[in-house]
Parts: structure tokens; sequence; C-alpha cells
């Protein structure tokens, strides 16, 4: 995953769940920067209504436009490209917040992304793995459960699911409300749930950006 697009989708879903943040806290947007954490969003959190927590989401939001082009889909899906430092291919992705009202407050959101062999599926935490660990993740939806063995990237940050993860994102997870995730980690495992509705649309979307790299 392209280091300056993991950051800036990192620096908004911490932002959506800066109840782990306290006043002040700077939080990293890109390697060697930092920025305070914006007035309206430090009150946000899993104890939140949900119109406070659509608040939240768009304050996030506004963070990704400020150093990527971000597009709003469907259903609250976000269609982020990031320009590459470097010159090459931009880093293209859609990407979706967790149900903050179902979810850890470990568990950030869930990002699919143009990769090297096609799409690829990666979770966002907000504790830091070791990158020697390989978790195994539970994806429930609706009634089929898959279980995988993902490899920690980016600093502990990302966890990066085989491409047979990919395979149901266009399939099965389509036709489900929400997506159970369940996380292996110890001492305590990460459970949260991402919303499904217009996952066609995003892919749909991710798809075209994709073929056309």
């Amino acid at each position: 995953m392209n280091d300056l697009a993991l950051a800036h989708v990192r620096s908004a879903l911490l932002m959506v769940r800066s109840v782990l943040l306290g006043a002040g806290l700077l939080m990293t947007t890109a390697p060697g920067r930092a920025e305070a954490v914006r007035p309206g969003i430090l009150n946000c959190g899993s104890g939140t209504s949900a119109e406070q927590r659509r608040r939240c989401d768009e304050e996030a939001f506004k963070q990704i436009e400020s150093g990527s082009q971000s597009t709003q889909l469907e259903g609250g899906w976000r269609l982020v490209k990031s320009k590459n430092p470097d010159g090459g291919a931009d880093a293209i992705s859609v990407m979706h917040v967790v149900d903050s009202a179902k979810s850890d407050t470990r568990l950030a959101g869930l990002s699919l992304q143009c990769g090297k062999g096609g799409i690829e599926i990666v979770l966002i935490v907000l504790e830091p793995l070791s990158r020697s660990a390989r978790p195994n993740v539970a994806l429930i939806a609706g009634e089929k459960r898959a279980e995988f063995q993902a490899s920690v990237i980016q600093g502990g940050v990302a966890l990066l699911l085989p491409a047979d993860a990919s395979k149901l994102a266009a399939s099965d997870w389509q036709t489900a409300n929400e997506l159970e995730v369940e996380i292996g980690t110890t001492p305590t495992g990460i459970r949260g749930s991402v919303p499904m509705a217009g996952l066609a649309t995003a892919l749909r979307y991710l798809s075209q950006y994709c073929h056309a790299r």
C-alpha cells in the first residue's frame, strides 16, 4: 500500500475514533508530519449519537480532502486518490469507517485498493501490531463466515488480507448489510462492523481506476 495513501487514510480514520485521543494530542498525517486534532471531533466516540457520529465522519474526511482527492459515494463509501510523492501511479482506494456503535475502539475501518495483482483488502487498526504477527481474521457477511491469515503491514497499523478476500468483496459482501470483523489478537481480540450498503457501486468506481492504471 502506498505510504502516502495510508497516511491520509489512517489519519482520517483515527479522527473518527478520536475518543482515544486527548485534547491537544498530535496525530500523524504523513511521514514526518503531524497535525492537531480538529476541535469539532474531540467529542467523537462510541457513546455519541448517530448524528454526532455522522458529523465526526464528515470532519474526518475533510482531513483526507486536504491532501488527497476524495469523492463521496453511495452508502458512506469514499473514493480516495493520493498523489505518489515519487512521481509514480496515484494510490487509489475506496474506504469506509466502522460503525462505531458496534465496534471496538481499536478498529478504524476497511480499505479496498488497487494493488499489483488486483484489488486488495486492508483493515486499518489503531493499535500497532507486531510486524511478525500473522493474526487470524474472521469476516462474517450474513450467514457466511470466512477466515484468513492476515499480513501485518505499514508499521503494524494495517492488515492485508489474501486474494481470496477480494473475491468475497465482489460476491457475498455485496448482498450483506454489514461485514462483521473478528481479529485474533492477544490478549483480547478486536471486533467490529463495517456497513456494506453501496459496496457494489464503490467497487465499480475502483475497478475503473484500477484497470486504467
